[in-house]
């Protein structure tokens, strides 16, 4: 039967409930109740087994034309009952990781997790168990990437909860007491033997490890920085976690730090490789803690705390996150001046740094 407005209007209640189906529009029926009430519904097989059935609202409040148009959108979309976890994880990355952050690998990271393990497991069917034992698994041997990978998927859920994959996200409560690993909060600060033994380090490494002592960023940055990021006495920080648009003072003994590697500013383009040789050569610290140190020392120079923030490019907190978008530039380019000639103080007054 060619449905149209005249006919729906004519069709007599039956004795039971019935379903209509619409020829001119692949998936749309119209189910009509003894009551004389008639609804439109969409109907597919597509994402799995069984019939998916979807209502599209009440006739004659959804017309007929709109009824057409609704089931027509979705005949081009999938359901929500037949969205799979690892779907869900690369539409999370593709529209709130890959826009926003110019660092995505760790993201990927636990996306590829979760579609290795639980990829096919529709997100509907999904529970809280099966995620958190998938996480004590892989807390076991590695607790600190667990409990990131338990963030990941947190974001990715509450994502699936926004655009009405799910009604409510299954690892809500859960915390890395029950999913994932004990993590140790390292609070390793340079003693003032270590930090002479990063100032008159002598290896190729050298130059990096001390441009991130003098300048505080993450090993990531510098390792990206090129000769074209240098403007003066301004380091233009473009490759950075936040993405939040960064500069560093280049004061003197971090302009002697530089080098042209092929364009880059340092040597040892791998953060593993210089991690594992430090780790291996070093006196115990890592290269993030040259970054903390920066910080602690700044803090004990008297810098004021939203000055040593900025100097990390952390984001302000509370009131002064949205009101405060002054950049500090004096305060800042005074620190590294504070921080350089402590430096020298420590290095000794015959020792520059190499």
């Amino acid at each position: 039967m060619a449905l149209t407005e005249t006919t729906i209007r004519r069709l007599p209640a039956p004795t039971k409930p019935v379903l209509i189906s619409d020829p001119a529009t692949i998936g749309l029926y119209l189910r009509c109740y003894p009551t004389g009430r008639k609804t439109w519904l969409y109907r597919t097989r597509k994402g799995g087994e069984g019939w998916k059935t979807q209502n599209l609202g009440v006739w004659p409040s959804v017309g007929m034309a709109q009824a057409r148009a609704k089931a027509a959108a979705l005949g081009t979309t999938v359901l929500p009952e037949s969205v799979t976890f690892g779907q869900l994880l690369d539409e999370w990355y593709q529209h709130r990781i890959e826009p926003n952050y110019k660092q995505t690998k760790n993201a990927r990271v636990y996306v590829t997790k979760g579609k290795t393990w639980l990829g096919h497991q529709k997100l509907s069917q999904i529970t809280t168990t099966q995620l958190v034992q998938r996480l004590q698994t892989y807390a076991k041997k590695y607790p600190v990437a667990a409990n990131r990978c338990l963030s990941a998927w947190k974001l990715a859920l509450d994502f699936a909860v926004e655009v009405g994959y799910l009604t409510a996200n299954p690892l809500a409560r859960t915390t890395t007491r029950a999913a994932g690993g004990t993590e140790k909060t390292r609070a390793r600060v340079l003693t003032d033997d270590e930090l002479r033994w990063v100032l008159r380090l002598d290896h190729h490494y050298g130059p990096l490890l001390r441009a991130l002592l003098i300048a505080g960023l993450r090993i990531s940055e510098a390792q990206a920085a090129t000769t074209d990021h240098l403007d003066g006495d301004t380091w233009l920080v473009e490759e950075n976690k936040s993405a939040r648009p960064h500069w560093v003072a280049v004061v003197p003994m971090l302009k002697k730090q530089f080098g042209d590697f092929d364009g880059k500013l340092f040597d040892g383009r791998s953060p593993t490789a210089v991690q594992a040789w430090l780790k291996r050569n070093g006196p115990g610290f890592t290269p993030h803690d040259l970054r903390r140190t920066f910080a602690t020392r700044l803090a004990g120079l008297g810098v004021a705390p939203h000055v040593v923030e900025k100097c990390l490019n952390h984001q302000m907190q509370g009131v002064m996150a949205t009101y405060n978008r002054h950049d500090y530039e004096a305060e800042r380019r005074a620190a590294a001046k504070a921080w350089a000639n402590e430096l020298k103080r420590i290095n000794g007054k015959d020792r520059t740094p190499t």
